[in-house]
Formats: structure tokens, sequence, C-alpha cells
């Protein structure tokens, strides 16, 4: 009899344990923030190059304009 009472005990538990309902969530949400970018951007384009050149010319007025160009200058 005792096992028969252990038997049912046992069936009983696990009846009442399958009976229960688990509901499990999760928060899945992600906060995307987009945050300004500064950008600094150094252009080198021979430009001293150009500037020593124009700089260093050891010429007169005449060779580098024209004549209506210097007439206009006046």
């Amino acid at each position: 009899m005792d096992k028969k009472i252990l038997c049912l005990l046992a069936v009983l538990v696990l009846l009442l344990a399958s009976c229960t309902r688990h509901h499990v969530t999760a928060d899945t949400t992600h906060k995307v923030e987009i945050a300004p970018i500064h950008v600094t951007v150094d252009i080198n384009l021979k430009v001293q190059k150009a500037l020593d050149d124009a700089l260093a010319f050891q010429g007169g007025m005449e060779d580098i304009f024209s004549e209506e160009e210097l007439r206009q200058l006046q």
C-alpha cells in the first residue's frame, strides 16, 4: 500500500508541476544615438611652390604683364 500512495503522490506532483505556466519577456529595444562628427581636412595643393615662384621673380613689370594690362594698372 505504501508503494501505491507514493506512486499516486508522485503522479500528483508531476501533474501539478506540468500545469504551471511560465512567461518570460525580454526587452529587445535598442537606443541608437547619432552624434555629430567633426572633421578637419588639410589640403595641400602645391600653393607654397607657386608662391615661392611668384615671390622669387626678379624681372620687371613688363616681363609679367602685356602693354594693355600695364595701361589698365596705371
